[in-house]
């Protein structure tokens, strides 16, 4: 786990509703967010389980659809830009922190 206790990891910036978020497919047809990446520009990328980054066409949304549909995304920590966190697919809450 990350934690950005590192040096150098930036700002850690959190997930707000107005926001705009590119979901994968399986995400927008309403599978669960269990991997968000904030990639170096700034971009939210979320994703289901185990898929591949960008499996088809991403859909580009705002965050609030996502945190009406899933409530327990608003535990997303912070993530400084080039980080992804990932939680279980199986308890769906504990999220982990990682540098791309």
């Amino acid at each position: 786990m990350d934690g950005c206790l590192h040096e150098g990891c930036g700002p850690a910036q959190g997930l707000a509703p107005d926001d705009h978020v590119f979901v994968s497919k399986r995400v927008f047809r309403g599978r669960p967010v269990m991997r968000v990446h904030l990639d170096e520009d700034g971009d939210w990328q979320a994703f289901s389980g185990a898929e591949p980054r960008w499996v088809g066409r991403p859909r580009l949304i705002h965050a609030s659809h996502l945190l009406e549909r899933d409530p327990s995304l608003a535990s997303l920590p912070a993530l400084p830009l080039g980080h992804l966190a990932t939680r279980d697919e199986v308890s769906g809450t504990e999220w982990q922190i990682f540098r791309e």
